[in-house]
């Protein structure tokens, strides 16, 4: 699956798509939990990060995500329909 089909994939995505997971990970020698958003089960990170203390915020950043990926096909439809 190359870029522009995960794009596309994320753009489709519906809400109950999106989902976040539990991860740990060792930061400055402890051990942090944290949520990842994911889309389709797969972790998704934007600007804000990939890694957040709660779920809410997990799932709205793999919501930034999704409309991200929908901006970019609306963009590329655009200059496509400009031709």
């Amino acid at each position: 699956m190359d870029f522009t089909d995960k794009v596309a994939a994320y753009a489709n995505a519906l809400d109950s798509d999106i989902g976040a997971e539990r991860f740990q990970q060792v930061r400055n020698s402890e051990l942090w939990r944290g949520w990842m958003g994911t889309i389709y089960g797969c972790g998704v990170g934007t600007k804000n990060g990939y890694a957040f203390d709660t779920k809410a915020e997990a799932v709205e950043n793999a919501r930034i995500m999704r409309d991200q990926c929908r901006e970019i096909r609306r963009n590329t439809n655009d200059e496509r329909n400009a031709l």
